[in-house]
């Protein structure tokens, strides 16, 4: 038996809790990144090792044999017959869930359908004498759970994002922690301000006077209703706010954002500032995209050039923006 879960943290967790078995970490963060459709899951992961190369999380090597190994894997134990998923309410295990049950779907074709452990809680960080009931609980993947799942993922990987806000109009209880999820990829466009949600947070918890990059990764991460986004990603985003030509933070010494060796004394030292761009845009007197280039990718969209997706919360609905 193969159980699957988010990452190492929640390997152990089951491990401590006795659940016999091997255990293999998905380990990716596709909330970031390109996932283009029609991809295969070879395809798909060599896209997917590129991006976590270019982000400095990994060598290429090591992230191109990191896919090769987990998929093997991965594969080995659905011919087999014998995988279960263990899927909490995070975001990053949510679109997990939504990859996993596609390949099902188009290359798992006559293979027996996997088992599935729903975790109302930080998968790893629960009391691990939990495990245990939730595994004897674990019922085997329904039609309509598999149905929803292929065609969530279907429109998360599709370049026209409106799929994902259409598939908010209907009955989404056979996943019941997708439609929070998916109301929350919608949020990592840009707003009409031309800053997202997350973005939104630090410029906010900046002008709040949180200043120091580990302690602003912590009052992001506290506004969140579920969290779902590491202090490596969390980087990434510090590192767009702070790049020209329109930054909007500024920092009291040399921004370089961690790479493999993690986070040195000089950098977790660091104070930021937001810009006076910065300013107006937290408070919507500028639009941080009529003068900022983005090329940032979610899911299958590219948000490049002109006429970039904008996510208005209030409304609930995507726009094309200047």
């Amino acid at each position: 038996m193969l159980h699957i879960t988010h990452g190492d943290m929640a390997n152990q967790w089951l491990q401590q809790a006795g659940i016999d078995g091997e255990y293999l970490a998905w380990s990716d963060v596709l909330h970031e990144g390109p996932v283009p459709a029609g991809l295969g899951l070879d395809e798909l992961s060599r896209v997917r090792a590129a991006f976590i190369a270019s982000c400095g999380w990994a060598t290429d090597f090591e992230a191109q044999t990191h896919f090769q190994a987990r998929d093997a894997l991965f594969r080995r134990a659905a011919r087999e017959g014998g995988v279960v998923i263990w899927n909490s309410f995070e975001l990053y295990d949510q679109l997990h869930l939504l990859q996993l049950l596609n390949w099902y779907h188009e290359e798992g074709q006559g293979l027996a359908w996997p088992e599935l452990v729903l975790v109302a809680d930080y998968l790893g960080q629960a009391d691990s004498t939990q495990a245990a009931g939730l595994f004897a609980r674990r019922l085997q993947v329904s039609e309509a759970q598999l149905a929803l799942a292929v065609d969530a993922w279907q429109a998360f990987c599709s370049p026209n994002p409106r799929m994902l806000v259409n598939l908010l109009q209907r009955d989404l209880s056979a996943l019941p922690f997708l439609e929070s999820a998916l109301v929350r990829v919608l949020q990592e466009y840009p707003d009409p301000a031309g800053v997202n949600r997350t973005e939104r947070a630090v410029l906010q918890a900046v002008e709040s006077g949180v200043r120091a990059p580990a302690e602003l990764f912590k009052a992001v991460r506290a506004r969140e209703e579920v969290a779902f986004m590491g202090d490596a990603s969390f980087w990434r985003v510090l590192d767009g706010l702070l790049r020209g030509p329109c930054a909007l933070l500024d920092a009291d010494g040399r921004f370089v954002r961690p790479g493999l060796g993690g986070c040195d004394d000089a950098f977790l030292g660091l104070g930021l500032s937001l810009t006076p761009l910065g300013l107006q845009v937290l408070n919507g007197a500028s639009d941080w995209l009529s003068q900022q280039p983005i090329d940032r990718w979610i899911g299958g969209v590219n948000l490049s050039g002109s006429g970039i997706w904008r996510w208005d919360s209030t409304a609930g609905t995507l726009q094309r923006g200047p």
